[in-house]
């Protein structure tokens, strides 16, 4: 039975050991913690003491009083905590220099006394850093976004070409702040700690040669891209385009926004000057830590504006989906509804009548019909399709993502009132720009699937050897596909009929079959979150846009976003036969 148990100790052991090693929740490696690795440790001593104490204990009715023994029985036990120790110490070594070793040498943000954010880093590697050949960046036309001066010692700049793409690439900022965006995401392959010949490294690395970082090549359209950021401008908001069939990123925008030349330090420059540059830069970092509209906050993937109408096409998904409405469903609506004493003024019915189908309610965006919509799916069947279609969720990118949200408070949506508010897009609902763009793909293909949307497409060595390239894949099936292909219509009709196609949705004389709804979120003080999402489809090419102008002083989607879209679609559409 002893020996039983030592096994099972031994086993526990090993297993904490193992678990250790592999598991590490993102949170931890976020903040640089290692409590899960703490407690495995925890585990495996006591585990490790469990094998060597038990069933050896010299004790007994006849050798009880044997001072010999009990002398040994001390020092067996004093040697088992010295070996237990012994061993732990060498995990954690073993960990260190083997398991994260990588991980352990990357710069990380901490705060300081005053409560500014501050990297750490290892001093010895800041000379390594600074002369390594990191790789460069291209737009979809092949054009260099970012790139590399090298000093006569050898030192390296990092440059960024003045394209509206580099506001995704985020900072390298190996001196003062870390890096960020895509500078960061992708550090080990820039840096060449990934991807690069093992045995051209130890060449390097004995003849004391820079490292030679790989390249990144994206899916951005510089045309788009200029495009988008001319139609934002400098209004606040965010305007996202996709490959609706692949997930291609094609243009991304945000505003406000920063330069990420601004916060590169130069090494090339003389020595005499680095103190002044470095304090330069400090400057310019504090200033966009202070400025009020964050300019460091990449909008598209983490910016959570409140959706509005355009959250309709995710109840009205649901309604269909479950059966409990179909396209010539009838709704009354008089010019509001009533839930509980609760009032819901609609102030879009293009005509007095007070009798409407679903279509009608979707095309003209009547916020009454889906107030209605919205008590019916109730609490469950809301949670239920928001999360099919994402919310609560990471959206699985190349840039860090915040994940929409239904509710910010528990229970929130047992109330009636609650549920009628969140059917026509107000509530508790935020969403970001990307899962907006992601949705409209959605329906536009017709099969209710959501493409995992990527910005990478390939990743080769500075020779031009591919190492990595994306492959289209699927995110989530949000619905039924025959549900998926009557929103599609249904969307049709919108950019077709409704009040989307009464104001130049459908792209007359484009060729392209247009779906689309505009959504107008009320924030109050007569600001609100002007939306548009939509998807284009010609020939064999989907295109799938969201654009938002959040806290727009009596904003509206048809005025300030759709026109917006309209451009940037129409662009797209002009090239394809």
């Amino acid at each position: 039975m002893k020996g039983f148990f030592r096994i099972i100790c031994g086993l526990v052991a090993i297993a904490a050991v193992v678990f250790g090693f592999l598991y590490r929740p993102q949170n931890e490696i976020q903040n640089r913690q290692d409590t899960t690795w703490l407690l495995s440790l925890l585990v495996t001593g006591i585990a490790l003491l469990g094998v060597m104490w038990v069933g050896r204990a010299p004790f007994t009715s006849k050798r009880g009083l044997d001072p010999e023994d009990r002398l040994r029985h001390y020092v067996q036990r004093v040697s088992s905590v010295l070996m237990v120790g012994f061993i732990l110490i060498s995990l954690q070594l073993l960990r260190q220099q083997v398991v994260i070793a990588n991980e352990i040498e990357k710069p990380f943000f901490t705060e300081n006394a005053e409560g500014t954010q501050i990297v750490v880093q290892d001093p010895r590697l800041i000379n390594t850093t600074l002369s390594n050949q990191r790789g460069r960046i291209y737009d979809a036309a092949g054009n260099e976004v970012a790139g590399i001066t090298t000093s006569k010692y050898k030192l390296v700049k990092r440059t960024y070409a003045d394209s509206p793409i580099k506001q995704l690439l985020g900072y390298f900022s190996p001196l003062q702040f870390g890096n960020s965006g895509l500078e960061a995401e992708y550090d080990d392959y820039l840096s060449g700690q990934h991807g690069s010949n093992p045995f051209a490294s130890l060449q390097r690395s004995l003849l004391n040669e820079p490292t030679q970082g790989n390249n990144l090549y994206l899916t951005v359209d510089p045309k788009l891209q200029q495009l988008a950021q001319d139609q934002l401008g400098t209004l606040p908001g965010s305007i996202v385009l996709l490959d609706g069939k692949t997930g291609a990123v094609l243009a991304m925008v945000g505003y406000p926004r920063f330069d990420p030349a601004e916060l590169v330090f130069d090494p090339t420059v003389d020595d005499s000057e680095w103190n002044d540059q470095i304090q330069a830069i400090e400057q310019r970092w504090k200033a966009l830590n202070a400025d009020p509209s964050q300019p460091l906050f990449m909008r598209p993937t983490q910016g959570l504006y409140v959706p509005g109408s355009i959250f309709k096409t995710v109840v009205l998904s649901g309604m269909l989906d479950t059966g409990k409405a179909k396209p010539d469903t009838e709704w009354k609506d008089n010019g509001s509804y009533v839930i509980d004493a609760y009032k819901i003024n609609d102030p879009n019915r293009p005509n007095q009548n007070t009798t409407w189908t679903t279509q009608q309610g979707y095309m003209f965006s009547l916020n009454a019909v889906f107030a209605q919509m919205g008590v019916q799916l109730g609490a469950d069947g809301i949670r239920d399709y928001t999360n099919k279609f994402g919310f609560g969720q990471e959206i699985p990118f190349d840039l860090k993502t915040s994940p929409s949200q239904v509710e910010s408070t528990k229970d929130y949506l047992t109330s009636r009132v609650a549920q009628a508010e969140t059917g026509f897009g107000q509530g508790q609902l935020q969403m970001s720009p990307l899962h907006a763009a992601l949705i409209a793909a959605a329906m536009g293909r017709g099969d209710g699937i959501m493409p995992k949307p990527y910005l990478v497409q390939s990743i080769k060595t500075p020779s031009g050897q591919l190492i990595k390239e994306t492959e289209p894949s699927n995110w989530l099936q949000t619905v039924r596909p025959e549900t998926a292909k009557t929103v599609h219509d249904i969307m049709v009709a919108s950019a077709t009929q409704g009040w989307v196609g009464q104001n130049g949705g459908s792209l007359p004389g484009s060729g392209a079959v247009i779906g689309g709804k505009t959504g107008t979120a009320e924030l109050g003080n007569d600001l609100n979150n002007a939306w548009y999402i939509a998807w284009a489809s010609k020939g064999d090419k989907l295109y799938a846009i969201a654009v938002v102008i959040d806290h727009r002083a009596n904003g509206e989607g048809l005025r300030d976003a759709l026109p917006r879209a309209n451009k940037i679609l129409s662009a797209a559409l002009a090239g394809v036969k």
